[in-house]
């Protein structure tokens, strides 16, 4: 059932530009906003809401979290999860078998086998990925490693190797919990297929690159990776040593 509702969530993403009103349509709806007969309140009522002359939402723990309760805390490394592989890959194979097909002839679709294959193989990239990355939460900071050794094993001689430097911003990939303002994950927590968290330790200089660039908030670095990891024992984790998030406050709040 997970798997299944995770090809939903990322079919509905890939096909979202089918439904992308025509300009007649546009402008029409335009023409109503303008004269205010399209707006009602219900329709926002989902819609997050920051509070008049507040620009972000402060962060809190769920609880605080003293640096000696910090320093106690044994080290953990979650556990890997390859969901998310599974799901792009199964997607790759619906693709080929029901895209249709506009050969006279009734051969196979080549948009539906390119398709496919382009989803088969970033299955194929996310299982390596998901079989050979880790994610350790140690004392103040959490990292990512590289396995390394024998047949990727770490019970048969493998051993972890800290992760090259960020290929966006060039700093290490091991992150101090306190500097840490925001996470969560896309769609949801059930079926994750992008994991986010926020940091401000990434110098500031950085903080306009890539996909930060359109942060308008600013304050601080973003960060998005797959769900190749088991999210459950990562929020636990981060809960656990009292790294901050932002509640998104709505209408219906």
């Amino acid at each position: 059932m997970k798997t299944f509702l995770i090809i939903a969530a990322t079919t509905i993403g890939c096909a979202s530009g089918a439904f992308v009103p025509s300009s007649s349509t546009f402008v029409a709806q335009k023409q109503q906003i303008a004269l205010g007969s399209s707006i009602r309140a219900e329709d926002f009522m989902d819609k997050p809401l920051t509070p008049k002359g507040q620009k972000s939402t402060p962060s809190k723990a769920v609880r605080p979290v003293s640096w000696i309760e910090k320093q106690t805390k044994e080290d953990v490394m979650i556990e890997p999860d390859y969901y998310l592989s599974w799901a792009m890959a199964a997607l790759g194979f619906l693709i080929m078998w029901y895209h249709p097909s506009y050969d006279p002839a009734g051969g196979p679709s080549l948009v539906g086998i390119a398709g496919g294959c382009f989803h088969i193989l970033f299955g194929a990239l996310l299982w390596v990925q998901t079989r050979r990355v880790r994610c350790v939460f140690e004392k103040d900071a959490f990292e990512f490693y590289n396995i390394k050794g024998t047949s990727l094993d770490l019970e048969k001689g493998a051993y972890l190797q800290a992760k090259p430097g960020n290929y966006v911003t060039g700093t290490t990939n091991r992150w101090n919990y306190d500097t840490i303002t925001n996470w969560g994950f896309f769609p949801s927590l059930e079926y994750p297929v992008i994991c986010y968290f926020k940091e401000t330790e990434t110098p500031e200089e950085q903080w306009d690159k890539w996909f930060a660039a359109f942060d308008s908030y600013g304050r601080g670095q973003p960060h998005f990776f797959p769900g190749i990891l088991n999210v459950k024992q990562f929020k636990e984790q981060l809960e656990a040593r009292g790294v901050k998030r932002k509640e998104i406050p709505t209408f219906k709040k």
